[in-house]
């Protein structure tokens, strides 16, 4: 069975040869141990950052059958500055960048960039709606050179939200709480502005020959509780969130959700919203895959919910005995996943014993597989 295929079928809660492992890879022991070569130093040297694509993506072949946002991560740590005047840090360890600065000190200049980056969003949506062309192209070459290094592992085609994050990232939370409590408009606006664009995006560069699935998110919880009251995500964030999956349906495409946090207060808004499967479901914060399994049954395909906890701290056979639960409980209709991402935290000897948890399924029923694997843990 292809790996694409694998995908599939586990979308659609058919048999498969095995449970597939959906994550993202940025833990470097293991892109080394599964790629089976060092990585290079990082640097800006010329040269360094193909060779780091090129082992990382030999990693992500023998590791994962579905992934997203292939990337190595920032080579160097430093600061940098965006076309909108924000100074960024990019963070080697982290994997990840975080605004230091921003073009604005109050929430009256908070205001002023919204108008200007409402502005200018439209104007690329315009763009986008007129000729489409350019930017399929620019995705679809993209798109090609990470499959080309990830192999026949399945790459969601792209990842699209609300604007939820990008707002309350670009302004600070605390700046858009009170910008929502005092001029919730320009929240609002904002928001239909992002949502159009992407939709607009879908429209453009959907291509079912490329992946068969996209992530649609937006992070609205945290550890127990929501992170918006349910009233403002019943406004603004899931009416906007189902027209951007409805936009991937009518492409036939299928829209696994990622939000961190506990989201059972808003599941049935999630369902209604169009969501067809559910990520990373977040173990640590309240979320359980029996209880998701058992509420919606095969209304959500599920990717994830082995903790990251377990993988940074735990023993592996604590970890396999996690993956065995996580296949019985939540199969089919299952991708083996972390409750996060598998970064730096997690030590290899877990990442290990979580890919051979997906192998020892092999090619029997997860259940079945499960009972022979408590027989004989070692496989």
């Amino acid at each position: 069975m292809t790996k694409r295929e694998r995908v599939e079928r586990t979308m659609s809660f058919e048999e498969t040869d095995r449970v597939p492992i959906y994550d993202l890879l940025y833990c470097e022991a293991a892109v080394e141990h599964f790629a089976g070569e060092r990585l290079p130093a990082r640097s800006s040297a010329p040269g360094t950052e193909p060779a780091m694509m090129r082992i990382l993506g030999k990693a992500i072949r023998n590791l994962l059958d579905m992934t997203r946002q292939v990337s190595i991560g920032p080579l160097e740590e430093s600061d940098r500055s965006d076309e909108l005047g924000f100074i960024w840090h990019d963070s080697v360890h982290e994997h990840t960048t975080w605004i230091v600065e921003r073009p604005f000190v109050d929430e009256k200049g908070a205001i002023e960039f919204l108008k200007r980056w409402i502005a200018r969003i439209r104007q690329d949506t315009r763009e986008i709606i007129r000729c489409p062309g350019p930017r399929r192209d620019e995705h679809r070459r993209k798109f090609l050179a990470i499959q080309e290094a990830i192999g026949d592992t399945v790459n969601l085609l792209t990842q699209q939200g609300t604007g939820l994050d990008a707002l309350r990232l670009r302004l600070g939370f605390e700046t858009f709480c009170y910008i929502q409590a005092d001029h919730p408009g320009f929240i609002s606006e904002a928001l239909e502005a992002m949502t159009q664009q992407n939709i607009a995006l879908c429209h453009a560069i959907a291509d079912l020959t490329l992946s068969p699935a996209v992530l649609t998110f937006g992070d609205i919880a945290n550890k127990g509780r929501l992170l918006h009251s349910p009233e403002f995500l019943r406004k603004e964030f899931f009416p906007r969130l189902r027209r951007i999956n409805d936009a991937w349906h009518e492409h036939g495409f299928k829209c696994l959700f990622h939000s961190d946090g506990y989201l059972m207060d808003v599941m049935d808004d999630l369902i209604e919203a169009g969501i067809d499967g559910l990520n990373p479901i977040e173990t640590a914060a309240g979320m359980n895959l029996q209880e998701i399994r058992a509420k919606y049954g095969n209304k959500l395909f599920l990717a994830g919910g082995i903790d990251m906890n377990l993988l940074a701290f735990a023993e592996p056979e604590q970890v396999r005995e996690a993956c065995r639960n996580a296949v019985a409980v939540a199969s089919p209709g299952y991708f083996l996943g972390s409750s996060g991402e598998i970064d730096n935290s997690a030590k290899l000897e877990n990442i290990i014993a979580l890919h051979c948890s997906a192998i020892e399924t092999g090619t029997r029923n997860s259940r079945t597989c499960l009972d022979s694997s408590r027989a004989n843990p070692d496989g």
